[in-house]
C-alpha cells in the first residue's frame, strides 16, 4: 500500500464534512452572482455562428468547434480581414485555435433551451463551480491534515480569481476542465494508494475528458507527476512505470492537436512554448511574477495590458512570492514528515501549473488551476501561525502575515467577487449603449453599400469587438468595417491628399501594447514602406524608429467625403461622425478626452 495523508485532529468549523458542506453553499453563493452579468462580447461571437447568423465571411469555425477562433490559414484570414473582423495589421498565417469540443457541445445544447437569455447559462455555469469545489474538496482532504485541507478549500472557494471564470461564459471550459482533471488525479491517488486497478483506467478516461473540455487539463496533469516523482513510495523504476498512463494521454493529445491544426502562432497574447520555446522563456520570465502577484497579493494583473504596468506587477510579484516563501520556510519546521511529503509534490504540482499558465498573458481568468495550489500555501501558513503563535517576534511577524493573507483571501474575496461581476455587467452595458450609438450613426439601409471606418477606439475592447456586436445581433452589414488604430494615445490626423489620411500617436508608438499585438506578433514588425493592400484601402508605414511605428498613412479608393465611407472617431465617451480636414490641415484626436 502507498503512502497515506498525514492526519490531525480538528473540530468546529475545520471538520470534515462539516466545512465541505459549508464551501459547496459558498461556492452556489459565489456562482449565483453572476446572474446579474450578461453575455460579455467572446460569448457574441459563439451565439451568432450557434444562431446561424449570416457571417461577414466564412469564419472558419462551427457550431462544435467555437473556440476555433483563429484557424492559421490565409485563404480563411483574408477575407476577415478585409472585412475588418480582424485588423488590417493581422497576420495573415496568425493562429490561436482552441480544441475543445465538450465546451463547444455544451454551449450548443444550452443554446436550444436557453437562447439568448444569459440566466441559464449562468446558472449552469454555477453549478460546474460548486462541482469543481466538491471536487477539490476529496482531493484536499485525501492529501491533507484534516484543518489544513479545511483551510485550503475554503481559501479556493472564497478566490476572487474564480469569479471571471464563473461570470464570464467563454471561460466555463476552464471549470469543466479543471474539474475532469481533479477526478482523474483523485482516481490515480486511488489507484496508487489503495491498488485498486479499477481506477486506473478511470483515471485516464476522466483526463481525456478534462481535454477534450479545455487544455486547462493539462495544467492538472503536472499534480499527477509531481506525485509519483515526489510523493509515491516505492522504487524509481515503479513510479516512473506508473507515470506511463499519464504520459501516454499528453502525447496523444499533443500528437492529434498539433495533427488537427490547433494550437497558438504569430500573437503575442497566446504563445506555444514548444513552437517557439526561446520567445515563450523570455516572456515566461515576465509572466510567472506577474501572475504570482495575482495569486499572492491580489494584484490586479489584468492590467497588465498597459506596457507601463508590466515591470511593477512583475516586481511586485516577486516580493510576494519572496514574502510568502518565507512564511512558508517558517512553517515548515512545525510540520511532521509525512506533511512535509504530500506538500513537497502539491509544491511542485502548483510550480509547474503556474509556469503552464504563461502560454496566455497574465490575467486572473487563467488563474483556476494555480489558485489550487497558492490555497494550500495560503492554508499551511495560516494554520501554523494559528497553531504555534510563539512570542517572538518571528512569531508575531508570521501572525501579522498570515492575518493579512486571511484579510484579502478570505474577508474581503466575496466584496471581490461582487466587484468583478459588477465590472461584468457594467460592460457589458457599455457595449449595449455603444452599439445604440452606432444604430444613431448607421444608415441600415443604405449600409450594405457603404465601408464604416474608425478613426480611433477609446480601448482595444471596442476596436475588437464592436463590429462583432453588431453582426451577432443580426443588423444590417457594410462591406467593411476598418479600425484604423487601438493607440489610446492622442493622435495627430493630416489630410495629404483627397483620399489619404496620415496618422500619428503622441506620446507613444503604434503595436506598443500586448492588445494589439494579439494579432501580429513583435517578432513580426512592419518596416518602413510596408503596406498592406485591401479592397478598397492601402496602408502605409511611412516611419518606424526603435520604440516601433511612429506614422502610418490611409488611402481611400475615393474621397473621403464620399458616402460610400463612412469616418466615425470616439469623442467625448461617444461615437461621432468624423469630419476630414482640409486638404493638408490636421486635427488632433483623443478617444478617452473628455472636453
Amino acid at each position: 500500500m502507498e503512502n497515506s495523508p498525514p492526519t490531525s485532529s480538528s473540530s468546529g468549523w475545520l471538520s470534515y464534512p462539516r466545512v465541505l458542506w459549508v464551501s459547496l453553499a459558498i461556492a452556489l453563493g459565489l456562482g449565483l452572482l453572476a446572474l446579474r452579468a450578461s453575455f460579455m462580447a467572446d460569448e457574441f461571437i459563439f451565439l451568432g455562428i450557434l444562431g446561424e447568423v449570416p457571417q461577414p465571411a466564412p469564419l472558419g469555425t462551427s457550431a462544435l468547434d467555437l473556440y476555433n477562433l483563429i484557424p492559421g490559414d490565409p485563404a480563411v484570414m483574408q477575407p476577415l480581414i478585409q472585412k475588418g473582423v480582424y485588423p488590417w495589421w493581422t497576420l495573415p498565417d496568425l493562429k490561436i485555435s482552441f480544441w475543445r469540443p465538450l465546451s463547444s457541445a455544451i454551449l450548443l445544447v444550452e443554446h436550444k433551451f436557453f437562447g439568448d437569455q444569459p440566466m441559464g447559462y449562468h446558472a449552469h455555469t454555477a453549478l460546474w463551480y460548486v462541482a469543481l469545489v466538491a471536487m477539490a474538496g476529496v482531493l484536499l482532504r485525501r492529501v491533507l491534515p484534516t484543518a489544513v485541507a479545511a483551510l485550503a478549500l475554503l481559501f479556493f472557494t472564497l478566490d476572487d480569481s474564480h469569479a471571471l471564470a464563473v461570470a464570464w461564459l467563454a471561460n466555463r471550459s476552464t471549470i469543466i476542465s479543471m474539474f475532469f482533471g481533479l477526478v482523474a488525479v483523485c482516481l490515480h491517488l486511488e489507484w496508487r494508494q489503495k491498488g485498486r486497478t479499477w481506477a486506473l483506467p478511470l483515471s485516464v478516461l476522466s483526463l481525456v475528458v478534462g481535454l477534450a473540455a479545455a487544455e486547462t487539463a493539462l495544467l492538472v496533469i503536472g499534480y499527477l507527476l509531481a506525485y509519483e516523482l515526489l510523493g509515491a513510495e516505492g522504487p524509481l523504476s515503479t513510479r516512473l512505470k506508473a507515470m506511463a498512463p499519464t504520459a501516454l494521454v499528453l502525447i496523444v493529445y499533443s500528437v492529434a492537436h498539433t495533427a488537427l491544426g490547433y494550437g497558438a502562432a504569430g500573437s503575442d497574447m497566446h504563445i506555444d512554448p514548444l513552437a517557439q520555446p526561446l520567445f515563450w522563456l523570455q516572456t515566461a520570465l515576465l509572466w510567472v511574477p506577474i501572475n504570482l502577484a495575482g495569486l499572492f497579493l491580489n494584484a490586479p494583473i489584468d492590467m497588465f495590458v498597459d506596457a507601463k504596468n508590466e515591470l511593477p506587477l512583475a516586481a511586485a510579484g516577486i516580493v510576494g512570492m519572496v514574502l510568502v516563501g518565507l512564511m512558508l520556510r517558517a512553517s515548515w519546521s512545525g510540520l511532521d514528515e509525512p506533511e512535509r511529503r504530500q506538500l513537497r509534490w502539491l509544491l511542485a504540482g502548483f510550480a509547474s501549473s503556474v509556469v503552464a499558465a504563461a502560454t496566455t498573458g497574465p490575467s486572473v481568468r487563467i488563474l483556476l488551476v494555480p489558485s489550487l495550489g497558492a490555497a494550500i500555501i495560503l492554508a499551511v501558513v495560516v494554520h501554523h501561525a494559528w497553531r504555534r503563535r510563539q512570542r517572538n517576534w518571528r512569531g508575531w511577524a508570521l501572525v501579522v502575515g498570515a492575518g493579512a493573507m486571511v484579510l484579502f483571501h478570505a474577508v474581503l474575496a466575496p466584496f471581490s467577487w461582487w466587484t468583478s461581476v459588477d465590472l461584468l455587467r457594467n460592460f457589458s452595458a457599455s457595449n449595449g449603449r455603444v452599439q445604440q450609438q452606432y444604430q444613431a450613426m448607421l444608415d441600415q439601409e443604405s449600409l450594405p453599400h457603404q465601408r464604416v471606418v474608425q478613426i480611433n477606439v477609446p480601448n482595444a475592447s471596442m476596436g475588437v469587438y464592436a463590429s462583432i456586436l453588431w453582426w451577432a445581433t443580426g443588423k444590417a452589414l457594410p462591406q467593411s468595417w476598418w479600425v484604423l488604430s487601438y493607440d489610446t494615445h492622442e493622435q495627430r490626423i493630416t489630410r495629404t491628399g483627397p483620399s489619404t489620411l496620415e496618422i500619428e500617436p503622441q506620446g507613444g508608438r503604434f503595436f506598443s501594447s500586448v492588445v494589439e499585438r494579439i494579432h501580429r506578433s513583435k517578432r513580426y514588425p512592419l518596416p518602413v514602406g510596408h503596406e498592406v493592400k485591401l479592397d478598397g484601402m492601402i496602408v502605409k508605414v511611412l516611419e518606424v524608429d526603435a520604440e516601433g511605428v511612429r506614422k502610418l498613412s490611409f488611402t481611400f479608393d475615393v474621397p473621403l467625403e464620399d458616402p460610400s465611407l463612412v469616418l466615425l472617431h470616439w469623442k467625448n465617451r461617444k461615437v461621432q461622425r468624423f469630419v476630414p480636414p482640409p486638404m493638408g490641415d490636421q486635427v488632433s484626436l483623443n478617444a478617452l478626452a473628455i472636453e
